[in-house]
């Protein structure tokens, strides 16, 4: 079953973030679309799906999948993150290739460089060129590739090293040089370079990454009531290898996410299960870890679980131009720290480059929970997942325009922003009164159907 956000990215058609390919065949139509997504906005490429957007399928997905992705790895330079997973309708299986804005431009393919003009994938003429070069030596190198000062070949984990490549190989989601020995691996993954190990490198695979990065240790406390105190039912710090780190961090979440008794139509007995769902709960971690700020030495990542909530802290900050209303639906994916997100998509960590709050959100709905919320604050990033006891008076006050909409809308009840504004919000700004609806839509309140003059919002049924 193929998710409503990926049915509607294909019901709009062909655009600069989206390309339809009815065969897998044409490797190198398939990296050309690829090259360009990377070098402008980033996209999707959906492999068995005609010029209109119908599903028609591709045959052995999986296979073809597979060989597409050894193809990819090895055509496209410099080395890029992206990723590949199968969608299946009605019995037709479609190849989907989610891939984010890259950091790295320019990217080539077959010594040609490829970028996006509206829905078609073009050769960069001299002046995109000049632009890509131009911009790339007067940005800052990111954090992640500035050489870890003070890092030793002795100071890194071997066992994880090897293993990341054991896991990349054995997904065919990245092949290596050599994967038996710690240097080829990671100059492969772009982590060792002209004689010195990168920051990222240190984060990912060192033994002790603390002794020299204080800042990627990570605390994870349950707290025994919901406004907090002085009162912890646990508290633990961590550190080590990145994806040690994180498999801690999910392990202490397990143990402190109460069970709940649940009754299915179709069974007799009873089933214990977490409060929340465990998925959407990994993934949430597995996206502080990939986004999150490691440059800040008051950075971090921070784990409150709560009675009724849990939030998940990062000292990252959503991409320009975001914003929190924005995760909820289809939008660019930018990774903050590449290098970083590419090991542990390799490792099996991060299934989908750019899918992973829609996905969260679709967790806690099918688990029927409340709607996920995320701040954004210039401290950091926070998620907040909700739990059945959670109640909309611990999020937020409504204002008097909001309660107004709220006692005059009833469960599936539409209502467009101008009439909005002309019955509840006439002595505000048309931009506060958009605000007004985002908010409502951040809780779940209401829901956003269609775009641009076509929008509108359907009351939903919580209270």
């Amino acid at each position: 079953m193929i998710a409503a956000t990926i049915k509607k990215q294909i019901k709009n058609g062909e655009n600069i973030g989206t390309e339809f390919i009815t065969s897998i065949i044409n490797s190198s139509a398939i990296a050309k679309t690829i090259c360009s997504f990377l070098n402008t906005k980033g996209g999707t490429v959906f492999c068995g799906v005609d010029d209109k957007g119908k599903i028609i399928g591709i045959i052995d997905a999986q296979s073809e999948a597979d060989r597409l992705q050894v193809f990819l790895n090895d055509a496209i330079s410099p080395k890029a993150l992206l990723s590949i997973g199968l969608d299946e309708e009605n019995g037709k299986a479609m190849v989907t290739i989610e891939v984010p804005q890259g950091k790295d431009r320019p990217y080539v393919f077959k010594g040609a460089v490829y970028v996006r003009h509206g829905s078609q994938t073009r050769t960069a003429d001299s002046a995109t060129l000049r632009e890509m070069v131009q911009s790339k030596s007067i940005e800052p190198e990111r954090w992640e590739r500035r050489p870890a000062m003070g890092l030793e070949e002795e100071d890194l984990d071997p066992d994880e090293v090897i293993k990341t490549a054991k896991e990349g190989e054995e997904s065919r989601r990245f092949t290596f040089s050599n994967s038996n020995e710690v240097i080829p691996v990671l100059e492969d993954l772009g982590l060792y370079r002209t004689g010195s190990f990168s920051q990222a490198a240190d984060v990912l695979f060192a033994t002790n990454p603390a002794l020299r990065h204080p800042q990627v240790r990570v605390r994870a406390i349950r707290y025994a009531e919901d406004k907090g105190s002085d009162q912890y039912l646990d508290d633990q710090m961590f550190q080590g290898p990145l994806v040690n780190m994180l498999n801690n961090v999910i392990d202490f979440v397990n143990r402190n996410v109460a069970l709940t008794a649940r009754f299915d139509s179709d069974r007799l007995r009873r089933r214990d299960l977490p409060e929340y769902p465990m998925y959407a709960l990994r993934e949430a971690l597995v996206n502080a870890f990939a986004h999150r700020d490691y440059s800040g030495f008051s950075g971090g990542i921070s784990v409150g679980i709560y009675p009724s909530r849990i939030e998940i802290w990062n000292s990252g900050r959503l991409p320009e131009g975001l914003k929190p209303s924005d995760l909820r639906r289809n939008h660019p994916s930018i990774p903050t720290n590449p290098d970083i997100a590419h090991v542990l998509y390799i490792r099996g960590l991060m299934e989908r480059v750019g899918r992973g709050t829609q996905k969260i959100l679709t967790s806690c709905k099918d688990y029927g929970l409340p709607s996920p919320k995320w701040i954004d604050r210039p401290s950091g990033v926070t998620l907040i997942l909700y739990s059945a006891r959670s109640s909309l008076s611990d999020e937020i006050s409504l204002n008097q325009r909001q309660q107004a909409l709220m006692k005059a809308l009833s469960s599936g009840n539409e209502i467009t922003p101008a009439e909005y504004r002309k019955r509840f919000a006439s002595d505000v700004s048309e931009r506060q009164a958009r605000r007004d609806l985002s908010e409502l839509e951040d809780l779940s309140i209401l829901t956003r159907k269609g775009k641009g003059a076509g929008t509108r919002y359907q009351r939903t049924n919580r209270t």
